[in-house]
């Protein structure tokens, strides 16, 4: 985007890049759910190995033990995706803003419009190609009539 000067930007959206921002947090939700699934299979042979090996898979403390666990650990799951989701959607909003910015400053300069400063906000990723960015944008101003 071409913004004159430091001025500094606030964050008006939270998803800016879709396609990026959901492709990772579904990564974070599969690897999650990946882990609860990994969790529970060892909760459930633990048990299951416990319950034969005493002989107690009629003893109702056991079996309603046995069933609490495998209970509390879906229903962190559930607890627990909303949070990985806004997490998810924080960590990739660092990059995918600036991507957009930085999109934007391109687009600009294929046009011929040499007057792009990519300003970035605070906290945020890329800084480093932003930078390169404005470098490259105040060269060419300074090498057109």
């Amino acid at each position: 985007m071409s913004a004159q000067g430091g001025r500094s930007y606030r964050r008006r959206q939270w998803i800016v890049n879709r396609p990026l921002q959901f492709r990772f947090v579904r990564a974070m939700l599969g690897v999650l759910c990946v882990l609860t699934i990994i969790a529970l299979g060892s909760v459930y042979l633990t048990l299951w190995t416990i319950l034969h090996t005493f002989n107690l898979q009629h003893d109702p403390v056991s079996v309603a033990l046995f069933a609490t666990i495998s209970w509390s650990i879906a229903l962190e799951l559930l607890i627990v995706a909303p949070f990985v989701i806004w997490m998810g959607i924080l960590l990739t909003h660092k990059v995918a803003g600036p991507l957009v910015r930085i999109h934007a400053g391109l687009a600009e300069l294929t046009k011929g419009n040499y007057n792009v400063h990519i300003s970035l906000r605070k906290g945020d990723s890329l800084t480093d190609l932003a930078d390169a960015v404005n470098t490259l944008a105040g060269s060419l101003r300074s090498r057109s009539p």
